[in-house]
Formats: C-alpha cells, structure tokens, sequence
C-alpha cells in the first residue's frame, strides 16, 4: 500500500471539494500536496494525506475519502476510533482473513489512545531495540514472542487475530476481537516485557506486522 500523489488536476479538484465542507481546514493548491494510498478492506474509500508546506513545519491532515460523484465524501481521522468506525458505515467495510492485518494496522496508525502507540509485531528479531539488551532478554523476548494467528470468528468477516503487540512502552501478548463491522476488543493481554521506548515511530520498521 504505496502513496501516490495526485496529479494538479486531482488535487485541485480534491482541494475545492474538501473546501465546500463546513469543518474543513483551507489549503492554496501552491503550497498543498495530495497523495492517497488504497484501502484494500474498502471498496469505494481510499486514504489521503494532505500536506500544507506554507507553514513552518509542514502539517499534514489525513482523509478516508470517496471521490465517486454521485457518493463524494470525507471523514477526517483525527486520531479517534469513531472516526475510523464512522469511515467503516460510510465504506460498508468487507474484511477478509488477506485484509484483516491491513485493517489492524491501520486502525492503530490513525487513532491516539490515552495510553500511547499500539503495533502489531512481525517479526521480534528485526525490532530495533534488541541490541541494547542482554542476551538473556533477547532470549526472552523472542522466546515469548507469539506469532501472529488469525482465525474466523462464528460470525461472518469477523476474526481474532492473537500475537504480540507493543502498547504502552511494553510488549504484551493479546487477543484481537475484530467484528465484521471493523470495531476491535483487546482481549487476554499478558504483559510480556516494560519499558520499550522508540526513537521515531516504529511503522517504518520491517518488524511491524504488514509493512
């Protein structure tokens, strides 16, 4: 799921649509670019990312949007589950056992819980942090870590997703309840390792599950 910018045209167009909104923050389509990235769990919605360079820094506000004529419309994430689960009604969200990572993934990059970051682990060997521990919690680390297991759930396009996840400065082991209309319970979390911190986010990294 790359980001691909729009041509001056699409994103004139995207500019002077989102600008009709009543809630909408104004962009100069001089200073404004528009990249959007496909949602594979959505049919009509993809994701964009709208960057204002007029200002120092540069800020960025992030859209699931439907571009569609006749079902045009935007739902902006502002780091709120709602938001995702508003954008899941509009979309009529479909989630496969392929998609449902995806989904888990970006679910956790657009919403700010109380507690901090929340990702999803690939791959305990890749993460950055493990060369600044002994080899006894390396050891630990990976022989606790619980690999990624996604299994259907009695209701359709619903599925529980166990495996490791960072939350809150630590590593924890976890059930994921995802319904079929997206909404997500965290369940049977076991606290496996404390106080990870990184130094920039870590969805750059190979060890994030979907990357």
């Amino acid at each position: 799921m790359e980001w691909n910018n729009l041509d001056r045209d699409a994103t004139k167009a995207f500019i002077e649509n989102l600008g009709v909104r009543r809630d909408a923050i104004p962009f100069s389509l001089h200073t404004t670019e528009v990249v959007s990235k496909n949602l594979p769990f959505y049919k009509d919605y993809n994701l964009y990312r709208v960057t204002n360079y007029a200002t120092m820094p540069a800020f960025s506000v992030f859209y699931a949007a439907c571009l569609e004529e006749d079902k045009e419309n935007f739902v902006v994430l502002d780091g709120t589950a709602q938001a995702i689960y508003t954008t899941n009604e509009k979309a009529s969200i479909n989630l496969t056992e392929t998609n449902v990572i995806d989904y888990l993934n970006f679910f956790f990059k657009y919403i700010q819980g109380p507690d901090g970051d929340i990702f999803l682990i690939k791959e305990p060997n890749d993460m950055p942090f493990l060369e600044s521990l002994s080899n006894d919690q390396k050891e630990s680390i990976i022989s606790c870590h619980h690999p990624i297991k996604i299994s259907s759930d009695v209701m359709p396009h619903s599925f529980q997703v166990s495996g490791t996840l960072y939350y809150d400065g630590g590593l924890i082991s976890a059930t994921i309840q995802v319904h079929a209309d997206g909404k997500i319970d965290i369940k049977n979390q076991n606290l496996l390792l404390q106080g990870i911190h990184f130094p920039q986010n870590p969805v750059s990294y190979s060890w994030v599950a979907g990357d």
